[in-house]
């Protein structure tokens, strides 16, 4: 497998069913996926084990290059952060900074543009902040580094990353709804700050 291959396969409509069937072949390309496979995440929130839910979130995002390789990696570094508490409680704390650096290092030499792998890094970044709870600083900081179109992506990522979960919390979809809503609809010093932040992206 190459990253030709790869892309090729992530963009298909079954995605997901291609990478299973050729599933050495892409832990021979990606090792650190291989830890993925069969990892008990052990807590409520999950259904399926850490590779298991990173198929769902590869077919539940648009087929866009840069959203399917961010399904791909946002938790390829959970096998790599995985602790237990005394509740036989799995928890994966900062596993989005292990993740992005997995991606980073695997784009490192591969024939991608600067701006999909900056933005993929972004993604997987933050693809499991809560935005509900962000103050103005943390506002400031996502309208620094998205513009609106972006930050689309990462509700959707985020969606789609609920949507492989447990069923009992799909709910918070809605939630995710009125975030995005939000961010994008120009509330108190959104405005003035990020909205004119967006404007100059797009000036450049």
């Amino acid at each position: 497998m190459d990253i030709d291959i790869l892309i090729t396969i992530l963009l298909d409509d079954k995605a997901s069913s291609i990478l299973r069937k050729n599933e050495e072949s892409l832990f021979s390309f990606i090792p650190e996926l291989r830890l993925s496979k069969g990892f008990d995440q052990h807590n409520i929130w999950h259904s399926y084990d850490v590779l298991e839910h990173i198929y769902h979130v590869v077919d539940n995002v648009d087929s866009t290059i840069p959203l399917r390789l961010a399904a791909l990696f946002h938790d390829v570094g959970k096998p790599y952060t995985f602790t237990i508490d005394e509740n036989d409680c799995g928890h994966f704390y900062n596993h989005w900074e292990v993740s992005r650096d997995i991606f980073l290092k695997f784009v490192d030499n591969k024939n991608i543009n600067s701006r999909i792998k900056n933005l993929v890094s972004n993604l997987i970044l933050y693809h499991d902040m809560n935005l509900s709870k962000i103050n103005k600083d943390r506002l400031s900081m996502i309208c620094n580094t998205f513009n609106d179109q972006e930050i689309e992506m990462l509700f959707e990522l985020k969606k789609a990353d609920l949507l492989a979960q447990n069923k009992s919390f799909h709910y918070l979809l809605d939630d995710y709804r009125k975030q995005e809503e939000y961010i994008l609809g120009g509330h108190y010093f959104y405005e003035e700050k990020c909205r004119n932040t967006s404007i100059q992206k797009r000036k450049r």
